[in-house]
């Protein structure tokens, strides 16, 4: 979290110092057209789409966890049932 955070400060920063520098003037004329909340807007939504590429890997992470625990399950399940009739055929 912290790092998506720093990624949009730094971003900012480079944003503000284009400005303050005149580096260059066509960028800078283009983001200065902008009013200074719109910088905001655009950093929320840009962490919003890190957090959600971030939250999705990990959701994928707990549901593959979870799939091979019910793999686990099931195949447990199978052999217990192979060793019943091994067992059934056997005594008879």
């Amino acid at each position: 979290m912290r790092k998506g955070i720093l990624i949009i400060l730094g971003f900012l920063l480079i944003l503000s110092v284009f400005q303050l520098t005149e580096v260059s003037s066509s960028i800078s004329g283009f983001f200065s057209t902008f009013p200074w909340w719109l910088y905001f807007v655009l950093a929320g939504i840009i962490f919003s789409g890190y957090k959600t590429m971030q939250l999705t890997a990990e959701e994928r992470k707990v549901d593959q966890i979870h799939i091979e625990e019910e793999g686990r399950v099931y195949v447990e399940r199978m052999e217990k049932e192979r060793e019943r009739r091994k067992q059934r055929v056997t005594e008879h």
